[in-house]
């Protein structure tokens, strides 16, 4: 997560994460609701004007192993609404940006 610059456990399923885009410091409330390692990770996310339900799978392949995110996203404020498909296309770059580190990080320092 390229852009998170805090994370603060508040108990053993909550988190304070703090990103940082273009100089806004931006709070979100995130829940753990599934963990199922190294499978499954799903998390409700809180923050300004959304939720959003995001879940990590790991499944095998002939070739290794596919990541596959969804983020699933309810806008609770109107301005949040008029700007959410600008915020979807930001978000997809930044998770493919992401995605693509992790799988570089990876493959540079394969388990044994």
């Amino acid at each position: 997560m390229g852009l998170l610059v805090e994370s603060e456990p508040l108990d053993e399923h909550h988190f304070r994460d703090v990103f940082l885009e273009h100089g806004q410091r931006i709070e979100i409330d995130a829940e753990v609701l599934r963990d199922d390692p190294p499978e499954l990770l799903q998390v409700l996310l809180r923050g300004p004007g959304f939720n959003a339900t995001s879940t990590q799978r790991l499944e095998p392949t002939e070739d290794g192993t596919r990541l596959t995110t969804v983020v699933e996203s309810d806008y609770t404020s109107r301005l949040a609404r008029i700007a959410g498909p600008l915020v979807a296309r930001h978000a997809q770059r930044q998770l493919e940006e992401d995605s693509a580190r992790l799988k570089k990080l990876i493959e540079a320092d394969p388990p044994d």
